[in-house]
């Protein structure tokens, strides 16, 4: 049973023609999770709506991003990679609910090329970190 439904997919067809760069998801499954195996389906289904789209299906868990720990990466990851090199963003689990349309916009910000919307303080204070920054981002609908 495919998870983009026909009354979801021409919002996904919408949603990824504004891609103009194309865009590789590299995908890394986490052996024996239903999680895992529900984004590898929703991935097969997303490469039908751009030719602009690429999934790469890779054999292992990538090394952990500094603060992370190996056992911190419990779930599939996928990331985003643009012109042959990672975008530093990586999705683990799977975009169900409301978090498939921010999935979706990052696709396209990265295959834009376009920098997040900050303030120049926000900037600044980025700028000067002067050691790694663990920042996770959770998303819920309350």
């Amino acid at each position: 049973m495919p998870l983009i439904t026909d009354e979801v997919a021409p919002h996904v067809r919408n949603a990824l023609s504004g891609l103009e760069t194309p865009v590789t998801l590299k995908f890394h499954p986490q052996p024996g999770s239903p999680a895992s195996e529900a984004m590898e389906q929703l991935l097969d289904e997303l490469t039908a709506f751009s030719d602009k789209l690429v999934v790469e299906k890779e054999a292992s868990l990538p090394a952990p991003m500094p603060p992370e720990e190996a056992e911190d990466l419990e779930s599939s990851i996928t990331e985003f990679w643009v012109d042959g090199k990672p975008t530093g963003i990586r999705y683990l689990g799977f975009p169900g609910g409301h978090e498939f349309g921010p999935f979706l916009e990052a696709m396209v910000a990265v295959s834009k090329h376009s920098a997040p919307k900050i303030s120049e303080a926000t900037r600044q204070w980025i700028e000067a970190l002067d050691k790694p920054l663990h920042l996770e981002v959770f998303v819920t609908p309350t």
